[in-house]
Protein backbone atom coordinates (compact mmCIF):
# COMPACT_ATOMS: atom_id res chain seq x y z
CA UNK A 1 0.00 0.00 0.00
CA UNK A 2 2.81 2.44 -0.67
CA UNK A 3 1.80 3.57 -4.63
CA UNK A 4 -0.19 6.25 -5.61
CA UNK A 5 -3.00 4.87 -8.13
CA UNK A 6 -3.13 5.87 -11.04
CA UNK A 7 -6.78 5.37 -11.56
CA UNK A 8 -9.76 7.75 -11.47
CA UNK A 9 -13.38 8.27 -10.50
CA UNK A 10 -15.60 6.06 -12.98
CA UNK A 11 -19.22 7.97 -14.13
CA UNK A 12 -17.89 11.46 -14.13
CA UNK A 13 -21.81 12.90 -14.71
CA UNK A 14 -21.99 11.87 -10.93
CA UNK A 15 -18.57 13.95 -9.77
CA UNK A 16 -21.11 16.77 -8.74
CA UNK A 17 -23.71 14.72 -6.84
CA UNK A 18 -20.77 13.36 -4.97
CA UNK A 19 -18.62 16.50 -4.06
CA UNK A 20 -21.70 17.79 -2.94
CA UNK A 21 -23.22 15.10 -0.70
CA UNK A 22 -23.93 15.44 3.07
CA UNK A 23 -22.21 11.82 3.55
CA UNK A 24 -18.86 11.38 3.20
CA UNK A 25 -17.75 9.45 0.25
CA UNK A 26 -14.79 8.14 -0.58
CA UNK A 27 -12.77 5.96 -3.05
CA UNK A 28 -9.46 4.21 -2.74
CA UNK A 29 -7.43 1.93 -4.85
CA UNK A 30 -7.28 -1.77 -4.22
CA UNK A 31 -3.71 -0.88 -2.81
CA UNK A 32 -5.61 1.62 0.03
CA UNK A 33 -4.52 4.90 -1.69
CA UNK A 34 -7.48 7.13 -1.64
CA UNK A 35 -8.10 8.46 -5.17
CA UNK A 36 -10.87 10.20 -4.64
CA UNK A 37 -12.77 12.21 -1.74
CA UNK A 38 -16.17 14.69 -1.08
CA UNK A 39 -16.38 18.19 0.44
CA UNK A 40 -17.84 16.39 3.69
CA UNK A 41 -15.18 13.98 3.80
CA UNK A 42 -12.99 17.12 4.29
CA UNK A 43 -15.28 18.19 7.02
CA UNK A 44 -15.03 14.60 8.80
CA UNK A 45 -11.30 14.30 8.86
CA UNK A 46 -9.96 17.68 9.01
CA UNK A 47 -7.71 17.45 6.22
CA UNK A 48 -7.56 18.99 3.34
CA UNK A 49 -8.44 17.76 -0.23
CA UNK A 50 -4.97 18.05 -1.44
CA UNK A 51 -3.59 15.77 1.65
CA UNK A 52 -6.74 13.56 1.52
CA UNK A 53 -6.12 12.25 -2.46
CA UNK A 54 -2.73 9.82 -2.26
CA UNK A 55 -3.11 9.49 1.14
CA UNK A 56 -3.32 5.90 2.82
CA UNK A 57 -6.47 4.84 4.18
CA UNK A 58 -4.48 3.20 6.77
CA UNK A 59 -3.36 6.48 8.63
CA UNK A 60 -7.13 7.05 9.23
CA UNK A 61 -8.25 3.63 10.78
CA UNK A 62 -8.05 4.54 14.95
CA UNK A 63 -6.88 1.42 15.86
CA UNK A 64 -5.42 -1.83 14.52
CA UNK A 65 -8.12 -3.63 14.79
CA UNK A 66 -10.55 -1.02 13.26
CA UNK A 67 -7.64 -1.77 10.10
CA UNK A 68 -8.17 -5.86 11.11
CA UNK A 69 -11.99 -5.45 10.25
CA UNK A 70 -11.67 -3.07 7.35
CA UNK A 71 -9.54 -5.83 5.53
CA UNK A 72 -11.55 -8.39 6.18
CA UNK A 73 -14.53 -7.10 4.83
CA UNK A 74 -12.64 -5.62 1.62
CA UNK A 75 -11.65 -9.69 1.47
CA UNK A 76 -15.19 -10.57 1.99
CA UNK A 77 -16.55 -8.10 -0.81
CA UNK A 78 -13.82 -9.31 -3.38
CA UNK A 79 -14.82 -12.95 -2.54
CA UNK A 80 -18.48 -12.34 -3.55
CA UNK A 81 -19.39 -13.21 0.27
CA UNK A 82 -22.33 -12.13 2.03
CA UNK A 83 -21.83 -8.26 4.21
CA UNK A 84 -24.08 -6.92 6.87
CA UNK A 85 -24.35 -3.30 5.63
CA UNK A 86 -24.33 -0.55 6.86
CA UNK A 87 -21.24 -1.61 9.71
CA UNK A 88 -19.80 0.87 12.47
CA UNK A 89 -16.35 2.02 11.99
CA UNK A 90 -14.08 4.00 13.79
CA UNK A 91 -11.66 6.81 12.01
CA UNK A 92 -9.17 8.90 13.42
CA UNK A 93 -9.44 12.96 12.44
CA UNK A 94 -6.26 15.21 12.22
CA UNK A 95 -6.65 16.89 15.46
CA UNK A 96 -6.69 12.74 16.70
CA UNK A 97 -10.20 12.46 18.05
CA UNK A 98 -12.30 10.15 17.02
CA UNK A 99 -15.03 9.37 14.80
CA UNK A 100 -17.57 6.94 14.83
CA UNK A 101 -19.27 6.18 11.40
CA UNK A 102 -21.94 3.70 9.59
CA UNK A 103 -20.18 3.04 6.28
CA UNK A 104 -21.56 1.10 3.70
CA UNK A 105 -18.95 0.14 1.72
CA UNK A 106 -18.91 -1.57 -2.27
CA UNK A 107 -16.43 -2.86 -4.89
CA UNK A 108 -15.89 -0.07 -7.72
CA UNK A 109 -15.61 -2.19 -10.95
CA UNK A 110 -14.29 -0.92 -14.74
CA UNK A 111 -13.84 -2.80 -17.30
CA UNK A 112 -15.42 -5.80 -15.40
CA UNK A 113 -11.92 -5.28 -13.47
CA UNK A 114 -11.81 -4.43 -9.44
CA UNK A 115 -10.29 -0.62 -9.32
CA UNK A 116 -11.02 -0.53 -5.29
CA UNK A 117 -13.22 0.54 -2.94
CA UNK A 118 -15.97 3.13 -2.36
CA UNK A 119 -17.35 3.55 0.84
CA UNK A 120 -20.31 5.93 2.16
CA UNK A 121 -20.48 7.05 5.27
CA UNK A 122 -22.21 8.85 8.17
CA UNK A 123 -20.68 10.73 11.27
CA UNK A 124 -22.99 9.50 14.41
CA UNK A 125 -20.75 10.39 17.06
CA UNK A 126 -22.51 12.46 18.67
CA UNK A 127 -25.51 10.61 18.26
CA UNK A 128 -23.30 7.93 19.86
CA UNK A 129 -22.35 9.86 22.66
CA UNK A 130 -26.00 10.74 23.50
CA UNK A 131 -26.81 7.13 23.10
CA UNK A 132 -24.20 6.42 25.38
CA UNK A 133 -25.37 8.75 27.94
CA UNK A 134 -28.90 7.79 27.89
CA UNK A 135 -27.81 4.39 28.78
CA UNK A 136 -26.05 5.51 31.46
CA UNK A 137 -28.54 7.75 32.49
CA UNK A 138 -30.73 4.60 32.47
CA UNK A 139 -28.71 2.39 34.15
CA UNK A 140 -28.27 5.18 37.01
CA UNK A 141 -32.28 5.07 37.40
CA UNK A 142 -32.16 0.80 37.17
CA UNK A 143 -29.48 1.06 39.86
CA UNK A 144 -31.80 3.64 41.89
CA UNK A 145 -34.77 1.09 41.71
CA UNK A 146 -32.68 -2.07 42.40
CA UNK A 147 -31.18 0.09 45.32
CA UNK A 148 -34.76 0.82 46.73
CA UNK A 149 -35.97 -2.63 46.08
CA UNK A 150 -32.95 -3.69 48.37
CA UNK A 151 -33.79 -1.10 51.08
CA UNK A 152 -37.40 -2.76 51.33
CA UNK A 153 -36.47 -6.01 51.23
CA UNK A 154 -33.93 -5.17 53.77
CA UNK A 155 -36.47 -3.36 56.09
CA UNK A 156 -39.34 -6.43 55.44
CA UNK A 157 -36.77 -8.95 56.43
CA UNK A 158 -35.34 -7.22 59.23
CA UNK A 159 -38.30 -4.94 61.10
CA UNK A 160 -41.34 -6.50 59.83
CA UNK A 161 -40.74 -10.10 59.94
CA UNK A 162 -39.15 -10.18 63.21
CA UNK A 163 -42.69 -8.62 64.68
CA UNK A 164 -44.41 -11.17 63.24
CA UNK A 165 -42.40 -14.19 64.44
CA UNK A 166 -42.56 -12.58 67.31
CA UNK A 167 -46.64 -12.86 67.29
CA UNK A 168 -46.84 -15.87 66.52
CA UNK A 169 -44.34 -16.92 69.77
CA UNK A 170 -46.92 -14.97 71.67
CA UNK A 171 -50.06 -17.19 70.18
CA UNK A 172 -48.19 -20.18 71.14
CA UNK A 173 -47.50 -19.23 74.88
CA UNK A 174 -50.88 -18.20 75.40
CA UNK A 175 -52.35 -21.52 73.82
CA UNK A 176 -49.96 -23.75 75.52
CA UNK A 177 -49.91 -22.24 79.17
CA UNK A 178 -52.89 -24.24 81.00
CA UNK A 179 -53.15 -21.53 83.43
CA UNK A 180 -55.54 -19.39 81.08
CA UNK A 181 -57.99 -22.19 80.91
CA UNK A 182 -59.30 -20.66 77.21
CA UNK A 183 -62.30 -22.25 75.55
CA UNK A 184 -62.69 -24.54 73.04
CA UNK A 185 -63.82 -21.57 70.83
CA UNK A 186 -61.03 -19.24 71.68
CA UNK A 187 -58.48 -21.77 71.22
CA UNK A 188 -59.84 -22.27 67.24
CA UNK A 189 -59.86 -18.65 66.75
CA UNK A 190 -56.41 -18.09 68.50
CA UNK A 191 -55.14 -21.16 66.20
CA UNK A 192 -56.76 -19.86 63.00
CA UNK A 193 -55.30 -16.37 64.08
CA UNK A 194 -51.95 -18.48 64.15
CA UNK A 195 -52.47 -19.85 60.62
CA UNK A 196 -52.70 -16.61 58.92
CA UNK A 197 -49.99 -14.82 60.75
CA UNK A 198 -47.73 -17.50 60.05
CA UNK A 199 -49.14 -17.49 55.96
CA UNK A 200 -48.35 -13.67 56.37
CA UNK A 201 -45.29 -14.16 57.15
CA UNK A 202 -44.16 -16.53 54.99
CA UNK A 203 -45.68 -14.39 51.87
CA UNK A 204 -43.65 -11.42 53.10
CA UNK A 205 -40.65 -13.48 52.94
CA UNK A 206 -41.43 -14.59 49.17
CA UNK A 207 -42.08 -10.91 48.58
CA UNK A 208 -38.60 -9.61 50.45
CA UNK A 209 -36.95 -12.44 47.90
CA UNK A 210 -38.69 -11.34 45.25
CA UNK A 211 -37.33 -7.79 45.27
CA UNK A 212 -34.03 -8.67 46.02
CA UNK A 213 -32.72 -11.66 46.91
CA UNK A 214 -29.76 -11.62 49.35
CA UNK A 215 -28.21 -14.97 47.04
CA UNK A 216 -27.61 -12.32 44.23
CA UNK A 217 -25.76 -9.80 46.33
CA UNK A 218 -23.53 -12.70 48.88
CA UNK A 219 -23.22 -15.24 46.16
CA UNK A 220 -23.64 -13.66 42.73
CA UNK A 221 -25.60 -15.07 39.10
CA UNK A 222 -25.38 -18.53 38.96
CA UNK A 223 -26.49 -19.22 42.53
CA UNK A 224 -29.12 -17.12 42.24
CA UNK A 225 -30.77 -18.07 38.98
CA UNK A 226 -30.34 -21.95 40.82
CA UNK A 227 -32.10 -20.56 43.77
CA UNK A 228 -34.60 -19.48 41.16
CA UNK A 229 -35.03 -23.15 39.78
CA UNK A 230 -35.47 -24.13 43.20
CA UNK A 231 -38.17 -22.36 43.91
CA UNK A 232 -40.22 -23.32 41.07
CA UNK A 233 -40.05 -26.63 41.54
CA UNK A 234 -40.83 -26.46 45.40
CA UNK A 235 -43.86 -23.59 45.06
CA UNK A 236 -45.35 -24.25 41.50
CA UNK A 237 -44.33 -27.64 40.60
CA UNK A 238 -42.53 -26.87 37.49
CA UNK A 239 -40.08 -29.20 36.96
CA UNK A 240 -36.35 -26.69 36.63
CA UNK A 241 -32.75 -27.34 35.43
CA UNK A 242 -29.80 -25.36 34.81
CA UNK A 243 -27.29 -26.16 32.68
CA UNK A 244 -23.58 -23.71 33.22
CA UNK A 245 -21.58 -24.21 30.45
CA UNK A 246 -18.17 -22.84 29.35
CA UNK A 247 -15.65 -20.81 31.83
CA UNK A 248 -17.30 -18.60 34.24
CA UNK A 249 -16.58 -14.69 33.68
CA UNK A 250 -16.30 -12.17 36.17
CA UNK A 251 -19.23 -10.01 35.16
CA UNK A 252 -19.65 -6.33 36.33
CA UNK A 253 -22.27 -6.67 39.44
CA UNK A 254 -24.36 -4.31 37.22
CA UNK A 255 -24.54 -7.04 33.93
CA UNK A 256 -25.19 -9.95 36.46
CA UNK A 257 -28.07 -7.33 38.14
CA UNK A 258 -29.62 -7.22 34.70
CA UNK A 259 -28.88 -10.95 33.65
CA UNK A 260 -30.71 -11.80 36.97
CA UNK A 261 -33.78 -10.01 36.40
CA UNK A 262 -34.36 -10.72 32.60
CA UNK A 263 -34.06 -14.28 33.84
CA UNK A 264 -36.04 -13.40 36.70
CA UNK A 265 -39.30 -11.70 34.33
CA UNK A 266 -38.39 -14.70 31.67
CA UNK A 267 -39.51 -17.35 34.64
CA UNK A 268 -42.32 -15.41 35.74
CA UNK A 269 -43.66 -15.10 32.01
CA UNK A 270 -43.36 -18.93 31.66
CA UNK A 271 -45.00 -19.65 35.61
CA UNK A 272 -48.09 -17.19 34.67
CA UNK A 273 -48.68 -18.16 30.77
CA UNK A 274 -46.72 -21.00 29.38
CA UNK A 275 -48.62 -23.94 31.59
CA UNK A 276 -45.15 -25.55 31.53
CA UNK A 277 -44.29 -28.77 33.19
CA UNK A 278 -40.49 -27.88 32.71
CA UNK A 279 -37.96 -25.22 32.28
CA UNK A 280 -34.28 -25.67 31.39
CA UNK A 281 -32.05 -22.39 31.93
CA UNK A 282 -28.69 -22.21 30.18
CA UNK A 283 -26.00 -20.21 31.05
CA UNK A 284 -23.12 -20.32 28.66
CA UNK A 285 -19.78 -18.25 29.23
CA UNK A 286 -18.17 -17.97 25.96
CA UNK A 287 -15.13 -16.19 24.97
CA UNK A 288 -16.32 -13.01 23.78
CA UNK A 289 -19.87 -13.07 24.75
CA UNK A 290 -22.21 -15.11 27.57
CA UNK A 291 -25.41 -16.76 26.47
CA UNK A 292 -28.60 -16.56 29.22
CA UNK A 293 -31.18 -19.36 27.84
CA UNK A 294 -34.73 -20.03 29.00
CA UNK A 295 -36.82 -22.83 27.32
CA UNK A 296 -40.15 -24.46 28.13
CA UNK A 297 -42.23 -27.05 27.16
CA UNK A 298 -45.45 -24.95 27.59
CA UNK A 299 -48.73 -23.74 25.19
CA UNK A 300 -46.47 -21.28 23.34
CA UNK A 301 -47.51 -18.24 21.50
CA UNK A 302 -47.78 -16.54 18.14
CA UNK A 303 -44.69 -14.64 17.89
CA UNK A 304 -45.38 -10.77 16.03
CA UNK A 305 -42.91 -9.45 13.15
CA UNK A 306 -40.87 -7.40 15.74
CA UNK A 307 -40.42 -7.54 19.42
CA UNK A 308 -41.49 -3.78 19.38
CA UNK A 309 -44.54 -5.26 18.38
CA UNK A 310 -44.99 -6.94 22.03
CA UNK A 311 -46.20 -4.49 24.24
CA UNK A 312 -49.37 -3.47 22.07
CA UNK A 313 -50.29 -7.53 22.08
CA UNK A 314 -49.72 -7.33 25.91
CA UNK A 315 -46.04 -9.22 25.94
CA UNK A 316 -44.91 -5.91 28.40
CA UNK A 317 -42.33 -8.62 29.67
CA UNK A 318 -40.43 -9.91 26.74
CA UNK A 319 -39.95 -6.02 25.81
CA UNK A 320 -38.61 -5.56 29.48
CA UNK A 321 -36.71 -8.10 28.85
CA UNK A 322 -35.68 -6.30 25.23
CA UNK A 323 -34.82 -2.96 27.28
CA UNK A 324 -32.25 -4.99 29.80
CA UNK A 325 -30.49 -6.78 26.96
CA UNK A 326 -29.98 -3.37 25.23
CA UNK A 327 -28.47 -1.88 28.15
CA UNK A 328 -26.04 -4.72 28.24
CA UNK A 329 -25.77 -4.11 24.16
CA UNK A 330 -26.38 -7.92 23.91
CA UNK A 331 -29.09 -9.17 21.58
CA UNK A 332 -32.53 -11.22 22.07
CA UNK A 333 -33.66 -14.00 20.33
CA UNK A 334 -37.57 -15.63 21.51
CA UNK A 335 -39.14 -18.50 19.35
CA UNK A 336 -42.23 -19.75 20.20
CA UNK A 337 -45.16 -21.66 18.59
CA UNK A 338 -48.41 -21.99 19.30
CA UNK A 339 -48.42 -25.47 21.39
CA UNK A 340 -44.01 -26.14 20.97
CA UNK A 341 -43.54 -24.04 24.37
CA UNK A 342 -40.81 -20.94 23.87
CA UNK A 343 -37.23 -20.58 24.06
CA UNK A 344 -35.43 -16.59 24.74
CA UNK A 345 -31.95 -16.34 24.60
CA UNK A 346 -30.23 -13.13 24.94
CA UNK A 347 -26.31 -12.75 24.41
CA UNK A 348 -24.16 -10.32 25.61
CA UNK A 349 -20.85 -9.38 24.53
CA UNK A 350 -18.38 -9.46 26.95
CA UNK A 351 -16.07 -6.69 25.83
CA UNK A 352 -18.75 -4.32 25.83
CA UNK A 353 -20.10 -5.09 29.19
CA UNK A 354 -16.48 -4.11 30.18
CA UNK A 355 -16.53 -0.48 28.18
CA UNK A 356 -19.56 0.34 29.56
CA UNK A 357 -18.46 -0.53 33.07
CA UNK A 358 -15.57 1.86 32.45
CA UNK A 359 -17.65 4.69 30.87
CA UNK A 360 -20.45 4.45 33.71
CA UNK A 361 -16.93 4.60 36.17
CA UNK A 362 -15.88 7.73 33.85
CA UNK A 363 -19.39 9.43 34.11
CA UNK A 364 -19.62 9.35 37.49
CA UNK A 365 -15.81 10.66 38.47
CA UNK A 366 -16.94 13.61 35.51
CA UNK A 367 -20.31 14.01 37.56
CA UNK A 368 -19.13 13.45 41.27
CA UNK A 369 -15.30 13.73 41.72
CA UNK A 370 -14.88 16.60 42.58
CA UNK A 371 -17.69 16.66 45.12
CA UNK A 372 -15.58 13.23 46.10
CA UNK A 373 -12.17 15.31 46.41
CA UNK A 374 -13.75 17.91 48.39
Amino acid sequence: MTKKSKHKLPEQDYRYFFDNASDAIWVHDTAGIIVYANKAVQTLTGYVHAKLIGMNVVELFSSPRCLEYDLELEHKLLEGQHVKQPYEQHLKRKDGSEAILKIATSLVIQDDEVKGFQHIARDITEERKQQDNMRFYVQEIIKAQEDERKRIARELHDEVAPQLLLLIQQIDAITSNNRHKLSDYLKDKLEGLRCQTVEGLESLRRIAQDLRPRILDDLGLIPSIEWMADNLIMNHGIDAKVIITGKKTDLPSEAQLLLFRIAQEAINNVRRHARALLVVIGLDFEKDKTILTIRDNGIGFELPDKISQMPANGKLGLAGIQERAQLLSGTIDVRSEPGRGSTITVEIPNAKIKEQSAFKQKNLELLFGSAHHS
